[in-house]
């Protein structure tokens, strides 16, 4: 009886060993990596703040959830989001993908920057490309494939992402923008 009780009990502690391996090593590249979606004011925490760059949790223009970024863009060289890189290896994704809901009545040229170099702030070498914003809502795709420099037409090293941003290049009035479901997305989804 207790060899049975045993193997019972050894069973049991194999799977639960087994469960908890898989859930605590992320080996599924099927989920996408939400890496905001403002459900949450601690995730403004999580952001570079400046200058010229207002932002709030807003309850307008969602697209995941309930919640977006109200952004207010005031004139300056470069107002926008840039946010700490919460996951740096990018090889596992297809796309990395947000939506942004313009309310004005003109186009918004809004400049998304990726870096690959830590040390790197030279336009030549890094992912820079403008995104017109039409009135209404946006979804912006950046295919991992198209990722290369700017200057130099480098492929960038998606295993090392160091930064992402976007911003308006020196707008002459208040700009309102409204963020939300910034995601990579794996390969097999898009």
């Amino acid at each position: 009886m207790n060899q049975q009780i045993f193997k019972y009990i050894l069973a049991v502690n194999i799977i639960l060993f087994s469960l908890l391996f898989i859930s605590c090593n992320d080996i599924s590249t099927s989920d996408e990596k939400i890496l905001f979606d403002f459900e949450s004011d601690h995730e403004l925490d999580e952001v570079h703040w400046k200058c010229h760059s207002l932002m709030a949790i807003s309850n307008q223009h969602a697209t995941h959830g309930k919640r977006s970024l109200k952004l207010e863009l005031h004139p300056s060289q470069y107002p926008g989001f840039n946010p700490f890189t919460k996951i740096s290896d990018w090889r596992p994704f297809k796309s990395l993908c947000f939506d942004v809901y313009n309310p004005g009545d003109k186009d918004q040229n809004l400049t998304v920057r990726i870096d690959d170099r830590k040390d790197n702030t030279e336009y030549a070498d890094r992912y820079n490309k403008r995104y017109i914003l039409k009135q209404g809502m946006n979804h912006i795709e950046i295919k991992m494939d198209s990722l290369v420099t700017t200057g130099t037409n480098r492929k960038m090293d998606t295993s090392k992402i160091y930064k992402f941003l976007f911003f308006l290049y020196k707008p002459t009035e208040k700009v309102v923008l409204y963020v939300d479901y910034i995601r990579l997305v794996p390969k097999g989804r898009i």
